[in-house]
């Protein structure tokens, strides 16, 4: 995969990045993300800010594009998260397109789901066995996000069973983010969870990042999928589970915009 992919995937899961956050997510200097940023923008897949990048189209791919990269794997990784769910349970679901995909296969009987994402509150407002809390706040720009202060005094009052959380890179000491302004909600949100998982593709896996958000030991386990190595999966400190994934439906063409993006 590219780099020009990656940024695609980074800007899907987490919204705005700035160009020095880029470079340094990737190794290279700022004139590199900017030739990059250029032909991004020439096909119309993000758009420019001041001092970084959104994606285009309102924070989404074009309509004729795959929903996500790695969208098998991450459909692969929520099935297994949400497996992993009990019935009568109180979760948080964190935002970002893996979690999505969590909040996606989620259909217990009973469950109260408490997310600070739009998409992923839409998504359980339409099952009607489920409650939805929704955490309200500033919605962080370039994002489905809430966030800020209103959105911290709300978690406050709340106790969770299990919180779900995505992640921007998994390095060998624990979870970083590409962003700093989530890291307080998260941290608050894993204060009054008794558990804790998180979800990442294998893309994820070695990547580097600026913030830490949490040590492994924060969490129970974490779910990624069958492509990371299984040598790399045993080497942390509590267990990935690498989830199958299933093989592409016939017709469809999963690595076209990772070819566009070469």
């Amino acid at each position: 995969m590219s780099r020009r992919a990656d940024i695609i995937t980074m800007l899907q899961d987490r919204g705005f990045q700035s160009v020095n956050d880029l470079a340094s997510n990737f190794g290279v200097d700022s004139s590199t993300i900017r030739r990059d940023l250029d032909k991004l923008e020439a096909q119309g897949l993000v758009e420019r800010t001041h001092g970084g990048v959104i994606l285009a189209h309102g924070g989404t791919l074009p309509a004729t594009q795959p929903e996500t990269l790695h969208a098998a794997e991450k459909e692969a990784i929520g099935a297994a998260m949400a497996e992993r769910v009990l019935d009568g349970q109180t979760i948080f679901v964190d935002s970002g397109a893996t979690t999505l995909e969590v909040a996606r296969h989620l259909n217990h009987a009973r469950l109260t789901v408490v997310t600070n994402d739009l998409r992923i509150g839409l998504e359980i407002s339409s099952k009607p066995s489920m409650h939805l809390v929704f955490i309200g706040g500033e919605l962080l720009a370039g994002s489905y996000a809430m966030w800020g202060p209103i959105s911290i005094q709300q978690i406050e009052n709340l106790r969770v069973n299990v919180a779900i959380f995505g992640a921007d890179t998994v390095m060998e000491d624990g979870i970083y983010s590409t962003s700093s302004y989530e890291i307080e909600l998260k941290r608050k949100m894993r204060s009054i969870a008794s558990e804790a998982f998180f979800v990442a593709d294998s893309s994820k896996f070695g990547r580097e990042a600026l913030f830490k958000v949490f040590g492994f030991e924060d969490f129970t386990a974490g779910i990624s999928d069958a492509t990371l190595d299984p040598i790399r999966a045993a080497s942390f400190p509590v267990p990935v589970i690498r989830a199958a994934v299933r093989s592409p439906k016939v017709g469809a063409r999963p690595g076209a915009l990772a070819t566009a993006l070469r």
